[in-house]
């Protein structure tokens, strides 16, 4: 069984990769950590002198899936490291290099890759080469045969590093391989003390393995709402967690739910006219005292508002909230972790919740789009040549 289902009819229903991918997370991030224990040293030679070096500008990027892992990481590793550190797409880098990559300006880019071969990914090394005087790459990638692992291998100024082979999943959607490269960024500030984190991963994985055995059948339920807009609320890191949300839903749906995302402040400012009666909201609640005193406020306001749409509470300890149609509580101590730890099991729900919605409307979730206009790894991308 795996979520609920039998093996052979997730197969038949072409969904036995995704299930299998957002099951094997705790797994895999148990072995993740004995691959940072193991390379502690080589990671740390490379990264003390950089994060060292004065004016050291560090940017981290990817795209889609795994530019949200650098919308979830940016504030930690800012708030841990105190550097400048700034999350960019590589979409957003490849179309106009010249705002983002300056010459004299030394930059450290960590890129984040499932398959290390999307075509902005490279495009985006080999432009900051080819502007950037003093430049350093961290690949972080779950495909050590892919084009970004190949062609920086003997790089002096470069180091990989690979997330466990399940990783590199061979569903449409990214689940292991997003959880995975998040959690390896949240190490980075820490990779010389690394042996302190066995617990916390322990913790992580033992509370994700409760999520999907007592959790997901009631997330099979919600599936079945009548719903067909989706809209996914967080603040600070967990904004990368709603982004990375939306994104699960309208892949495995093949655009049939129209999701959104946003932060439960910046909501207000519009974009909180698309809730209607068919409509499916979901708050990821943060654990720090005063950014949950917002998320709680935007909760209370719509809560309190008529309509039919149902609201989904995520929340990191058991708390007395009231006005959500389902509550979920984390149930191990997380009030003393950082934020951005709330992201890999959050974002186990909304995993969840796409793959059992994608099947209820008979779509099949490891290739939702068959007829090829979206595929797992993006194509139809002409790099141009750069000059300036």
């Amino acid at each position: 069984m795996l979520l609920g289902y039998n093996v052979e009819e997730l197969k038949n229903k072409k969904a036995y990769s995704t299930a299998k991918e957002i099951e094997q997370q705790p797994r895999v991030w148990r072995e993740l950590y004995n691959i940072l224990l193991n390379q502690k040293l080589e990671i740390s030679n490379f990264l003390t002198p950089i994060l060292n070096r004065e004016g050291i500008r560090i940017i981290i990027t990817g795209a889609g899936t795994s530019a949200f892992v650098g919308n979830c990481s940016e504030g930690y590793l800012r708030r841990n490291l105190k550097l400048d550190i700034e999350a960019i797409d590589t979409t957003d880098i490849v179309a106009s290099p010249d705002n983002f990559f300056f010459k004299e300006k030394p930059t450290l880019l960590v890129s984040h890759g499932r398959s290390g071969d999307s075509p902005e990914s490279l495009a985006t090394i080999e432009l900051a080469e080819k502007i950037i005087d003093e430049v350093y790459f961290l690949n972080i990638t779950c495909n050590k045969n892919g084009s970004m692992a190949k062609n920086t291998m003997e790089k002096q100024n470069c180091l990989n590093i690979f997330m466990p082979e399940e990783s590199n999943d061979d569903g449409f959607a990214m689940t292991s391989s997003f959880t995975s490269m998040l959690l390896t960024d949240l190490m980075l500030p820490f990779i010389n003390e690394i042996e302190n984190k066995k617990e916390l991963f322990d913790v992580l994985s033992s509370e994700a393995e409760r999520i999907i055995s007592e959790d997901a059948e009631i997330i099979e339920k919600i599936s079945r709402n009548e719903y067909d807009r989706l809209i996914y609320l967080g603040s600070g890191g967990l904004k990368g967690c709603a982004m990375e949300s939306a994104l699960k839903s309208l892949e495995l749906t093949h655009g049939v739910v129209n999701t959104n995302s946003n932060t439960p402040l910046g909501f207000r400012h519009g974009p909180k006219s698309v809730i209607n009666n068919s409509t499916l909201l979901g708050m990821f609640i943060s654990n720090h005292e005063y950014t949950q005193r917002y998320d709680l406020d935007l909760l209370n306001e719509i809560a309190n508002e008529p309509g039919d749409r149902k609201i989904m509470v995520f929340l990191p300890e058991e708390m007395n909230v009231s006005g959500a149609d389902y509550i979920f509580s984390l149930k191990k101590d997380f009030n003393k972790i950082d934020e951005a730890f709330l992201v890999p099991l959050y974002i186990i729900y909304a995993q969840m919740l796409g793959m059992f919605k994608s099947l209820n409307l008979r779509i099949t979730p490891d290739n939702p789009n068959p007829e090829g206009y979206v595929n797992r790894v993006v194509k139809g991308v002409i790099i141009y040549d750069y000059s300036k």
